[in-house]
């Protein structure tokens, strides 16, 4: 299941309203006083608070990329390491395993961070 927020979709509602709002037709001029009355705020205020979840959205779009490039990056550093202190273990002697594997951990955050 793909948990991607979708953007843009006030837009049509944002036309619409827009459209709603200057036709000369009584019924749409009802429909907006409606709105307005539910609402308790103008079509302009309902608009711009349309634009501003807009906004909203794409920032948590953003936050949720740049967390998925974190986890890749802490991946590929406890995936080096890890390696490296199995080396290191059948290798190098006790004392200097915990350097061993730091070392490997700072190598894979370098290439996952050259990947990317």
């Amino acid at each position: 299941m793909d948990n991607k927020l979708q953007t843009k979709l006030e837009y049509p509602l944002k036309e619409a309203l827009l459209r709603l709002s200057i036709s000369p037709v009584k019924a749409d001029r009802e429909a907006i006083a409606r709105l307005e009355r539910e609402t308790g705020k103008d079509i302009q205020r309902i608009i711009q608070d349309l634009d501003s979840i807009d906004i909203t959205i794409q920032a948590i779009e953003e936050k949720l990329q740049f967390s998925s490039h974190k986890m890749r990056l802490l991946f590929w550093g406890l995936s080096f390491g890890s390696l490296v202190g199995i080396v290191a273990l059948f290798v190098l002697p006790w004392e200097k395993l915990a350097v061993a594997i730091a070392l490997g951990f700072l190598f894979g955050i370098s290439v996952a961070f050259r990947r990317s």
